[in-house]
């Protein structure tokens, strides 16, 4: 059985395999909120499937990760991504992790990793699920990761990389290199107070580890120019453009945060550092991320 966390009506579910129902307000006044379930190597997964009130076909899908120890619901609140669907402009979809977990591989992380959780292939699933459940633009599918859920937007990405036209992460660098193959466009950001950055990866800073990861997607995506930086109150953002195939590549060094999501005001949600609209990661993340397009 499934249910969904809306208001007003939710979109029809167009005959995709997985299931959706009402129960509760939706997250804002101006978005429907759908809880919708899979069942992957014989286990039921869930996902949230948030979009506009006002239904829009053809709009880009991004899937938010969640960290360890944070519910889908709590990280739909505070990542800041909720009025770009607002104003129908992408659809967004926060899948729940197994005891707030997810197996990101190499011994990552929890009680996911543990149980050996087959996490990418709930993640594969959901996109063809998501999108059809959309009609989203299958050109535009975005993911983004924090944290143990950027960790796995990593080993997904490596894996399925034809699937999605950008990858944006926060508070966490890849586990494993990822293999030599098709370039994806990625903008990959950390505080430089980051502890975890910096002792998961046995690094000197967690710029440090920042930099050897920008450094791998480098040599990935082929991006050899120069690259334009910009610095917005304590975020410098380096950017390298035409990259094979078109890639973008970018790393954004938050100086003197920790672990925190990155939001534009103080707010209530946990986890969180105010550092302007500007600079607010989903900000950053959704203006790296909208001008990406798979060919």
């Amino acid at each position: 059985m499934a249910f969904v966390l809306a208001a007003c009506a939710s979109p029809a579910a167009g005959g995709t395999p997985g299931h959706s129902a009402t129960a509760r307000p939706a997250v804002t006044a101006g978005t429907t909120t759908v809880s919708r379930q899979l069942t992957v190597d014989g286990t039921k997964r869930t996902y949230l499937a948030i979009g506009s009130s006002l239904r829009h076909k053809g709009l880009p899908l991004l899937i938010v990760l969640h960290g360890r120890g944070i519910t889908a619901q709590q990280e739909s609140t505070r990542t800041g991504f909720l009025p770009y669907a607002e104003r129908g402009l992408v659809n967004l979809v926060y899948p729940l992790g197994i005891s707030e977990s997810w197996n990101a591989g190499h011994g990552c992380c929890g009680v996911a990793g543990r149980q050996g959780v087959h996490d990418t292939a709930f993640l594969t699933q959901l996109v063809s699920d998501a999108s059809q459940y959309f009609d989203s633009d299958r050109r535009r599918i975005y993911l983004v990761g924090y944290s143990n859920g950027a960790k796995l937007s990593f080993e997904e990405v490596c894996g399925h990389p034809g699937l999605f036209a950008g990858l944006a992460t926060y508070g966490a660098v890849p586990l494993a290199a990822c293999p030599a193959g098709q370039p994806v466009s990625a903008l990959l950001t950390a505080g430089t107070a980051d502890p975890y950055v910096r002792t998961e990866h046995n690094s000197p800073s967690a710029v440090a580890a920042l930099n050897d990861a920008v450094a791998q997607w480098q040599r990935r995506n082929g991006c050899t120019g120069t690259p334009v930086v910009r610095h917005t109150g304590p975020l410098t953002l380096t950017t390298w453009t035409g990259c094979r195939g078109g890639t973008e590549l970018a790393s954004g060094v938050y100086s003197g945060l920790t672990h925190y999501w990155p939001v534009a005001t103080h707010t209530s949600a946990p986890y969180t550092t105010p550092v302007g609209d500007q600079a607010a990661a989903a900000t950053v993340m959704w203006d790296f991320l909208s001008r990406q397009r798979l060919a």
